[in-house]
This record gives structure tokens, sequence and C-alpha cells, in this order.
């Protein structure tokens, strides 16, 4: 016994005679299993009592003695029982009437149980005289000497011989003869009751014998019978004891089971509710997939319509660059021809400084010949007239000078007027050239990026349809997890009737062991 058990306070802690303190242990009396009451009574939680041996409930009270012949039948595969006095965690005490029996795995003995219910005031107080008397001698380290025990058990026939003595030698023969004759015809008529009843008791002591017996049935001669029906009693109240025990295992796993498949048909039933909206949803999704499978492929026919014109418009642009690029050379050769002519009428209009030049020079000699003629007289006449005509010859080439220099100043103002109007053409052809490269580059850009378009918007409609088709699928898949769904919500419906039911029959199976017990 460990030392922290001989902690004791003088104080029992009681339970109600329904109550059953049940524990399992090994060979080696390791405690493997214990019941709710048993803990409870103890004063231990389940972890802080399994995994240790048993005797950390033993109390300094119990003499050695009773757990050596307890451990003598155990060990022997035969039952015990024992009033055996015990000590909670707290020092306090509570008494037991425990039954131990084996425990067979496979026809070999694993272990031992112990179904342990309240013990009656009247055997706690023979067992508690008992056991003092117990540690008294086992303290004293002495024991009743077996001639005083053969003695105590040959009083009687010793009393018989002694009777039987004084009556001869009062009597004499005769007397003694008539003496025994009633006893002898007693013994010939009951000879079977009391040697067969003999026989029997001395098989029972034979078959099974404890020190217990002194304590539940005392030490007379039918005491042994007593005992053996205790002990059939006990064995009766075992079994009903260790079948209730796991009955309340059996009810709580019932229970838990119960309450298992309750929250699993609910989950189940939400479950089926989910996936029935999975479906529809999966449905309308495969519907909208099918919708923009069509929506993508006619955005595909119009990107590609769209390419097409690009492409035509590409080619309307290339040829009115083209072509105001031919404009532009042409405004250019005009603008050199005009720039040419500008400069001949320039030469022109030199020349024409020239012959006006000429012509004063002339109209000058005119005058100085006229005058000259004048001077001479009657013989300068003719050379007058022509002096005259060439004057006259003069004026006019001089008009007609002037007039022709205005006609070329006009012809000059308007080229220049020209070369204006050429040069603001040729660079507004030059940025309609710009205008168009940049156009035609624009609309490549557009072209490559309706292209890049129209591959995308065929990838997409690719995608639609494939995810139509795994839309589709899935909601196969769904629907088939919604029957699946379904038929497991009907089994799990059948094991939660069937639950029910194991919880019905456990209690009644409790009700039924308390009614024998």
């Amino acid at each position: 016994m460990n030392r922290r058990n001989e902690h004791v306070i003088n104080e029992e802690v009681t339970y109600s005679n329904q109550e059953q303190l049940v524990s399992t242990t090994d060979l080696r009396g390791v405690i493997t299993y214990a019941n709710e009451v048993f803990c409870r009574v103890a004063g231990y939680l389940p972890e802080e009592i399994v995994g240790k041996n048993h005797n950390i409930v033993r109390h300094p009270d119990m003499p050695k003695a009773a757990f050596h012949d307890l451990w003598v039948h155990a060990k022997a595969g035969r039952p015990w029982r024992g009033a055996v006095k015990n000590r909670c965690k707290d020092g306090r005490y509570y008494w037991v009437d425990a039954y131990v029996t084996p425990i067979y795995e496979n026809g070999k003995i694993t272990g031992y149980q112990s179904v342990r219910t309240q013990l009656d005031d009247k055997t706690r107080d023979i067992a508690s005289g008992a056991y003092r008397q117990l540690l008294k001698q086992e303290q004293q380290k002495r024991s009743t000497p077996t001639w005083l025990t053969a003695a105590k058990s040959a009083l009687p026939l010793i009393g018989l011989v002694a009777l039987l003595g004084a009556i001869g030698l009062k009597g004499g023969v005769t007397t003694l003869a008539w003496s025994l004759l009633p006893m002898a015809w007693i013994a010939l008529c009951y000879r079977k009751s009391w040697f067969g009843t003999r026989q029997f008791l001395s098989s029972l002591t034979q078959e099974y014998d404890s020190i217990s017996r002194l304590v539940y049935s005392g030490d007379a001669p039918h005491a042994i019978a007593d005992y053996h029906l205790k002990m059939w009693q006990a064995r009766t109240r075992t079994i009903l004891g260790r079948v209730d025990d796991a009955t309340d295992s059996l009810k709580g796993l019932a229970s838990s089971m119960l309450a298992a498949m309750t929250g699993a048909r609910r989950d189940l039933s939400q479950q089926d509710s989910d996936t029935h909206q999975i479906a529809a949803a999966i449905n309308e999704m495969s519907a909208t997939a099918n919708e923009i499978t069509v929506n993508t492929q006619q955005a595909a026919n119009n990107a590609e319509e769209a390419q097409n014109q690009c492409y035509l418009t590409q080619e309307q642009l290339e040829q009115t660059r083209v072509r105001i690029v031919g404009l532009a050379e042409e405004a250019k050769q005009a603008a050199e021809a005009t720039l040419a002519l500008t400069e001949e009428s320039n030469r022109i209009g030199t020349l024409m400084s020239e012959i006006q030049g000429i012509a004063d020079q002339t109209n000058l000699l005119a005058l100085n010949a006229a005058i000259e003629a004048a001077r001479a007289g009657e013989h300068g006449r003719g050379f007058a007239v022509v002096a005259e005509e060439v004057r006259a010859l003069s004026t006019r080439t001089h008009g007609a000078t002037e007039q022709i220099q205005t006609s070329i100043t006009q012809i000059q103002q308007t080229l220049a007027k020209w070369h204006v109007m050429m040069d603001t053409n040729m660079a507004h052809s030059q940025e309609c050239v710009a205008a168009a490269e940049a156009g035609s580059n624009s609309l490549s850009r557009v072209v490559s990026e309706i292209d890049q378009i129209v591959a995308i918007t065929v990838e997409i409609s690719s995608a639609a349809e494939q995810q139509q088709q795994v839309a589709e699928e899935i909601s196969h898949n769904v629907h088939h997890i919604s029957t699946t769904s379904s038929a497991n919500l009907s089994k799990i419906t059948e094991v939660e009737d069937s639950s029910k039911e194991l919880l019905d029959r456990s209690q009644g199976l409790n009700d039924l062991t308390r009614t024998f017990s």
C-alpha cells in the first residue's frame, strides 16, 4: 500500500443500493476499466485511476489475509466474495460487498472483474470485528494453534464419550446398552439425513471455501451451504450487474448514436436541399454557358466581318495614300514649273526694260533728228519725215512695251500666287500623305487587335463549349449525388429508428436486470 493511502478520515461515503461499482484489472491487478459509480464513490477521475494498481483504494483497516484469500481463489480461476473496506482519494472510506471473478479470453485467464454493491449493516459489523482480530493477529504475528482448532472440532465427540462413560460407570453395561439402543435406532432412522448431509456439506467445503464464510455465514455446520447459496446469489448479482453496467454503456452509445444520426439526418437533409439548389444553379449555368457560346460565336462572326472590312479599308487607304503621293509629286512639279515661268517672266521683264531703254533712246534720237532736220530746212524735210516715223515707231514701241510690262507684272503676280498656292497644296498633300500613312498604321494596329480579338473570341467560344460540357457533366454528377444523398437520408432515417429501438431495448434490458436483481 502506498504511504499516501495511510491518511484516513473516519467518515463513510455512502451510495445507493441500486448502484454497482464495476472495475476490471489485468493479471497484476492494474485497473483497466472503472465505471462512473466507482470513480465517483472513490473520488477519482477515470484518468487518475485507470492504469493504477487496485490497491490504490486499499484501506489500512483491511488485513492482508483477506486479500491473500482473494488472490488464492482468483489465480485458481475461482470466484471470490468478500466484505471490503476501501479508502477514498480524500481519506474517507466506503464498504462494499465485492464479488471477483476471472476474465477469460480464448480459454485463458487474462484479468479479473469485480462487481461491488452496498454491504448490509449486519455483515459490515461482523466483518469489522473479524478484520480487527486478523489485523491484531498480523500485528502480533501469531495465529490459533492447530491443536486448539482440532480440539474445538472434537469437543462434541469428547462430550458424548464422557457422557456414555458416566452412564456405564453408574448403571452398568445393561444400562449403557439400553441407553445406547434409542440412539442407535435414531441413528438408523436418520442415517441418510445425518451422513448424507454431512457428506454434502463436506463436499461443498472441498469444492469451495473461504475465510469470508465466517463473515457472511458464520461457523455453524450449515454455514458452508449458506455461503455457497450466497456465492451463487453474488454470482447472479454480478452477472446482472455486468449486464446492467454494459447496458448503461450501451444506452450511452445508443443515445450518442441517436444524437449523431439525428444530426446526420438533419445535415443530410440540408445537404440534399443544397444539392438540389446546386443542381438548379448548374442547370442555369449550363443554359447561360450555352447562351455565352452562341453569343461568343456571333461575336466571332462579327469580329471576322469587321476584320474583313478593316482589310478592305486598309487597301483603300493605301490606294488613297498612293494617289495623294502622286498628287503631291505633281503639285511639286507644277510648283517647280511655276517657279521656272516666274524666272522666265523675270528675264522677259529684264529684256522689256532693255527694249524700253532702246525705245527711249530711239525717241531721243528721233527728236534730235527732227531738230537737225528743222535746222537743215528744205534739205532736211525728208529726214524729218523719217525722224517722225521713227519717233512714232518709238512711241508705239514704248506703249507696247509698257503694255507687255504690265502683262508680265500681272503674270508674275499670278505666278507668285500660284507658287504660294502650290507650296500650300504641296504641304497639305504631304500632311495628307502623313495622315494617310498614320491612318494606315493605326488601321494596321486595329487589324492586329481585331486578329487577337478573333483569336480570343474563338478560344472563349471553345472554352464556353467545354464549360457547357463540364457543366452538363457536373449536373449529371450532382443529380447522381442528390439521388445517393436521398438514399443515404433514407438509410440514416432507418439507422435513427434502429437507434431509438436500441435505446428502448437497452432501457428494457436495464429494467429487466433490476427486476432479477
